[in-house]
């Protein structure tokens, strides 16, 4: 059994676990599914990834599995630079697999547009913050959109503008396993590039990106299965 901490994904939280935690626990896995700090001045990519390696050195845990669902993806792979040696596995769910120096939108241009195009449409002064959008298109039925429309916030632009930190000289990182959600268009490009660079690349097929809230057994068995 394994300790695994689930990070999400843009715009969302912990809570967007709720429905793969329960049956990964049952399983007899240790399971902690934080909330990144939320949008404020000050806060991106290195913000989170320093809370993930924290929460790591706190409860002095090893073993770990790190899990991250979307931009999760480039905060596991910073924390995996940090402690490589209490890390048994990183496991990306249809997320960002970036090398040192890349951000979130240099993977995806496409998104620095759109969040351009959303941020334009805030008070002057907070463009900073990028609202929450793409829900819609992301096959959730209606019920579950209203209720992570309802408790989505705002995230910090520099946390997909900020680069990846490199590892320090010399560390090891830890052996990645890449779950792609094989109804999700999104990230096709990441699991390609996770392949080459020697992850195990599994699909769930038919999943979509939200897939955690969408199809969390198989989910859970996935990561059951591979943790």
């Amino acid at each position: 059994m394994a300790t695994l901490i689930l990070v999400h994904g843009s715009w969302l939280g912990g809570w967007a676990w709720e429905r793969v935690a329960p049956g990964l626990r049952a399983s007899g896995h240790t399971v902690v599914c934080p909330s990144l700090a939320p949008a404020a001045p000050g806060v991106g990519l290195r913000t989170h990834i320093a809370e993930i390696v924290a929460l790591i050195d706190r409860h002095d845990l090893t073993d770990v599995v790190l899990v991250g669902h979307s931009y999760g993806g480039m905060v596991i792979t910073g924390a995996g630079y940090e402690r490589p040696r209490r890390i048994r596995q990183l496991t990306y769910l249809d997320a960002y697999f970036p090398s040192p120096g890349q951000s979130a939108f240099d993977l995806q241009p496409v998104l620095r547009d759109a969040c351009d195009a959303a941020a334009a449409l805030r008070p002057e002064g907070e463009a900073w913050l990028i609202p929450p959008f793409g829900f819609e298109a992301m096959g959730l039925a209606a019920g579950d959109l209203a209720w992570v429309t309802a408790r989505a916030r705002p995230l910090s632009r520099a946390t997909h503008e900020e680069p990846l930190p490199g590892p320090a000289s010399g560390r090891p990182h830890p052996p990645a396993t890449y779950l792609r959600c094989g109804g999700s268009p999104y990230f096709a490009d990441a699991a390609d590039t996770a392949l080459r660079r020697g992850a195990r690349l599994l699909t769930i097929e038919g999943a979509a990106h939200l897939a955690p809230l969408t199809d969390p057994e198989r989910v859970g068995a996935a990561l059951d299965r591979t943790s």
